[in-house]
């Protein structure tokens, strides 16, 4: 920050302006979830940001997915886009700068029966919103927004330019976030704002999807010797795949995520053969994820996959004649972790102490756009309003008390860092 206010007298300054916002923050998230954003149409929710950026006085840039390779495979490409808000204007080259990062796009609600209020209608009922993207992640969009506006409202020059990346496609694919590091290099630091119930996440393990296919042969099951049952040949490579699961587990250990059984999970989520129960399955396939610890190279990960399905199938007499196949689904999710005495993680860790009284550190398991900033060498925390069992669910909800208390530890933080 700038010599010309004390650290102190800056942060009660921003301090007293997020809470002087706090119903047009809570405001700001219902319309933002009466807004429908499911991964792929952004665009609405993506021009009601760049409005609300503008209204305040920001500089605001737009960035389209079309006419780029990332888009390759997308939906909807030419109604896409990023928004990028630079709240205090554009930082000069070799300025640091602070990202705060929030997807726009939201998973399907699924049925609307399953909902106390409906999940685009964005209720506000005794403190609380409600709704699709509530949780994840447009309250912590919210909070980011008005943590900024509290900073530029104010007159407060930090030492580090806030620039507030609002992305698409996290949900599926990771997109968004790629193309704005494509577009405006790596900052210095990064806020992801995933909900975290405001404690602090300077560590999270990564993640590679997979997909194995197993082929059978079909054969009706009054003579089922006849045919090759691929679930039965299935089932011996999904314990292959857990017993390398659990070593790996057992080989990795790390006081922030004492809370949880292990920080690499592994797990199958999709497991399916055969089409008729009077036919032996001609083919089975499972889908899962395992986990990568920080810094793992995800070559030696697909390496030891590979390794493990190959032993378990080398006694499968039909393999050689039935090969099974291994595919990976996407890109990996990295693992990172930013040291505890990091600029960023003290500048978090001082604000939330100011605004509650204590911090707390954990670690994470979820996949998120976070790692693309690390990878690139940006310091990286997550740190956002919400219950994260709550996302995806039809319970999805945050309260806006949580939300003025994110933004007053983010606006806090932009101030101290």
């Amino acid at each position: 920050m700038e010599p010309t206010a004390t650290t102190s007298t800056a942060a009660a300054a921003v301090d007293a302006a997020v809470q002087a916002m706090a119903d047009e923050l809570a405001e700001s998230v219902a319309a933002m979830v009466r807004i429908p954003s499911v991964s792929g149409h952004e665009d609405d929710v993506a021009g009601w940001c760049a409005a609300w950026m503008a209204e305040h006085g920001w500089d605001v840039d737009e960035q389209p997915l079309s006419g780029t390779d990332l888009a390759a495979g997308e939906e909807r490409v030419g109604m896409r886009r990023n928004v990028i808000g630079y709240p205090l204007g554009r930082p000069a080259p070799g300025d640091p700068v602070l990202a705060l990062n929030g997807h726009i796009d939201v998973v399907p609600p699924g049925d609307d029966e399953d909902w106390e209020f409906p999940p685009f209608a964005g209720a506000r009922r005794d403190g609380v919103v409600h709704g699709r993207g509530s949780t994840d992640m447009k309250g912590g969009i919210g909070a980011g927004l008005i943590a900024a506006e509290a900073v530029r409202a104010t007159g407060i020059r930090p030492t580090h330019t806030p620039v507030v990346h609002l992305v698409l496609g996290e949900e599926t694919t990771g997109v968004g976030t790629r193309l704005a590091l494509r577009e405006l290099g790596a900052p210095t630091a990064v806020i992801v704002l995933e909900p975290t119930g405001n404690q602090i996440v300077p560590v999270s393990t990564g993640l590679q999807f997979f997909e194995v296919q197993v082929p059978g042969r079909a054969a009706h099951t009054s003579a089922p010797w006849r045919g090759v049952d691929a679930l039965a040949r299935i089932l011996p490579l999904r314990e292959a795949l857990l017993r390398l699961a659990d070593g790996r587990s057992a080989g990795y250990r790390h006081p922030l995520f004492a809370h949880v059984p292990t920080a690499i999970p592994f797990a199958i989520g999709r497991l399916h053969a055969g089409e008729y129960q009077a036919s032996v399955p001609a083919k089975a396939t499972m889908a899962g994820r395992i986990g990568l610890r920080p810094g793992e190279a995800v070559e030696d990960v697909r390496a030891a996959v590979h390794a493990a399905l190959a032993a378990a199938a080398a006694s499968d007499p039909d393999e050689v004649e039935l090969p099974h196949r291994l595919r990976w689904l996407g890109d990996a999710y990295p693992g990172w972790e930013t040291p505890a005495d990091a600029p960023l993680v003290t500048a978090l860790h001082d604000a939330a102490v100011a605004v509650d009284g204590h911090a707390v550190h954990i670690g994470f398991t979820a996949g998120t756009d976070t790692g693309q900033y690390a990878a690139l060498g940006a310091a990286a925390a997550i740190f956002g309003p919400g219950d994260a069992t709550l996302a995806h669910t039809s319970a999805e909800h945050v309260a806006e008390a949580d939300l003025v208390r994110a933004a007053r530890t983010l606006a806090a933080a932009m101030v101290g860092l």
